[in-house]
This record gives C-alpha cells, structure tokens and sequence, in this order.
C-alpha cells in the first residue's frame, strides 16, 4: 500500500512551482484537508467559476437525456415479454452501466456549483470506484452485444444457444473481472483516486510516475480497453464478411433462376443487409472511439510524455470525462431505439411520443437477433 504520509492536503507546500501559483490555484476553494491534490495543478489558475457553472449545467442535460433513454430502455425492456430475449439482457446491461454512471453526477453538479470538492477523501474514492465500474462496465457490454450478435449470425447452428442463465453469468463475470480495476485503486495498492483538474471529479492518479501509476495506466488501456475493441472489430468484420457472403450466393442463385431477386418485394426496397451491418458496425465502432480515446489518450500523456510536452490543463482534464458520460447518452438509442421490436414496443406504450412503426417492418429489418436466441 502507498505510504498515507506521502499525500499532502490542500495548503501544502513542497519544492516546485513558485508558492502563488499554488495558492492563486486553491485559495478560497472548499477543499476538505483530507483530500489529496496532484502537485501538477499547481502550476495552473483556478478555472473560472463560470467554467464551473457551465460544466454543472452541461452535466445537468447530460444527466436528464441519459435518465430518460436508458430510463425507457430498461422499462420498455422489462414490461414487455417478447423483448426478454437472452441477446437482450446485455442491452439491459449496458443500460443499467450507463445508469450507473449517471448515479455519480449529482454529486459532480454540486461539487461544480460548489467550486470544489465537497464530500472528501471518502466521496473522492467512491466516486472513482462508481466511474471504474460503470465505463469499464459499459465498454466489456458493447463487446457483450458484439459477440452475441456474432454468434446468432455467423454461426446460428452451433449447438446450444444464449440462455439468460448463461447471459446473467457472462455479465456477473465481467464485473468480477473489471473489479481489481476499480477496487485496488481506492485501497491505494493499484494507483489511487484524485481530484481531477477541476477538483470537481475523481479518476486514477495518472499523473503516477512510478511503476504503481504507470502499470495501472497500461493495464486499464490493454485489459479494459483493448480487449474490448478487439472483441467489437473482430465480431462486426466477420459479421460483414458473412452476410455479404449470404447476399452474393443469393444473387448467385437469383442469376441461376433467370430472376432479379428471390427476395419479397419489401426486402428488395429496402437497404441490403451488408449495409446495414456496415452502418451498425461503424457506429458501434466510432461511439467506442469517442467514448475511450480521450480517456486513454489523457492518461498516456500524463503519466508517460516528459514534463516539457505535457500539456494537460484542467480544462483538457475534464474531456474524458464528459465524452463518458455523451457515451451513455448515445447507447439507448443506438442499441434499443434503433431496435425495430423495441420501437413497435414504444409506440403501443407511449404512443404520446409519436412514433410510427410498422409492425410488418420489424422481423425484416432486425438484424440483431436471431431464431436461435429467441428460442433458447
């Protein structure tokens, strides 16, 4: 474990930057002694208190549009029998993890109209744990859904299917496996939580240059990030190469019977189904991006590029975190509203909203889940 003493409060000073930059930076904030702040901020002014308003009510909107989608997925989801399908249950999954990191945003909105932290070391390490689970959580779910949806469409006939017995243990074994990522950091044996740039929100320490912060870093990229995105390419290419495959033999035997298409006059009309996978598999891909290269690329620069190049200011501190939390916001409806039988579902319950769906559209165009899965 790191040694407690080695943590100075706010209003601590030690060789480094001259002494005003320190307290232009803190003075007058409701800082907690106990909480411990990374010597690197010291060299920067305390962002203005209007940059900290504007964040809590970004955050506020934030928080509001992903309460209200994830909000509807897992209602709509539960109420309904027909969308209880096992492939289903990572979708809840990955509502429930976006939800979870919704949870921590109250108290980063009161922190921001606060100008600082206010609940200490203890909310500092809660919430970082609240953060490791749920984008950790987030990020192994979308690769959950990719090799689910993999698996019904390259290989439907491989023997037994998704059950939601095998799909509860498949999501309990992933926060098994992301826990020593969010546990070992609050009890300071894998790097720590801090106050990010703002003071506002906590992450891991990455500003570690030690071996204890700098393991953390690369095993947080590898294990909770690049295992992820290698499971989400590699599902969605196969995917693409099957069904484009399966649209070439159809044209082939089309050609065969001296006709334009074997398809219904609906399938022709509307996109073919390699498109479709492409479109999916881009966006599933570009909102991973989006999600996670800001987070990977902040801590990489701060706790490998030397001192000179190193650039990271407060406001840039602060961009991991909100392209996290847009992430949840997007999730609902690109995996769920997106999803035919769920907008057929939505608009029988909440017909206010004004949705119009054909209830002929919806086997033809759903390409996410298979008879194998239902039936399972």
């Amino acid at each position: 474990m790191l040694n407690s003493t080695a943590h100075h409060p706010v209003g601590f000073l030690d060789d480094g930057p001259p002494s005003w930059c320190y307290e232009t930076r803190y003075n007058g904030w409701n800082a907690p002694p106990d909480v411990y702040i990374s010597p690197y901020w010291r060299q920067f002014r305390a962002p203005a208190p209007y940059l900290h308003y504007l964040l809590g009510i970004l955050y506020i909107g934030l928080m509001s549009v992903s309460l209200i989608g994830n909000g509807m997925v897992i209602y709509i989801f539960m109420v309904s029998r027909s969308l209880r399908t096992p492939a289903n249950m990572f979708v809840i999954a990955l509502a429930m993890a976006d939800l979870l990191m919704m949870a921590k945003t109250p108290v980063f909105i009161y922190n921001s109209f606060n100008l600082g932290p206010v609940f200490g070391n203890l909310g500092c390490i809660i919430y970082g744990v609240v953060g490791a689970y749920s984008g950790l959580g987030s990020a192994f779910c979308n690769a959950m859904i990719s090799y689910d949806r993999y698996r019904v469409i390259v290989h439907p006939f491989s023997g037994a299917g998704m059950t939601t017995t095998k799909a509860l243990i498949m999501i309990f074994l992933i926060y098994v496996y992301i826990s020593p990522f969010a546990l070992l950091p609050a009890l300071e044996i894998w790097s720590r939580y801090v106050p990010e740039g703002f003071l506002t929100s906590c992450a891991a320490d990455f500003f570690m240059h030690d071996f204890n912060g700098r393991s953390y870093i690369v095993g947080t990229w590898f294990f909770g990030w690049f295992i992820p995105i290698c499971i989400v390419l590699f599902c969605y290419f196969r995917i693409f190469l099957a069904v484009r495959n399966h649209e070439i033999q159809i044209k082939e035997q089309a050609r065969k019977m001296n006709v334009d298409s074997i398809r219904s006059n609906a399938a022709v009309n509307s996109s073919s189904a390699e498109i479709r996978i492409a479109k999916t598999a881009f966006c599933v891909i570009l909102m991973f991006l989006f999600s996670w290269v800001p987070y990977i690329s902040v801590a990489f620069i701060a706790g490998f590029s030397h001192p000179s190049l190193r650039r990271i200011t407060p406001v840039v501190s602060m961009i991991p975190a909100m392209t996290l939390k847009a992430s949840a916001c997007f999730d609902p409806f690109f995996y769920a509203i997106s999803h035919p039988r769920y907008r057929l579902e939505l608009q029988k319950r909440l017909p206010w909203l004004c949705i119009h769906e054909k209830p002929d559209a919806a086997p033809a165009t759903d390409d996410s889940v298979s008879k194998t899965t239902e039936q399972a």
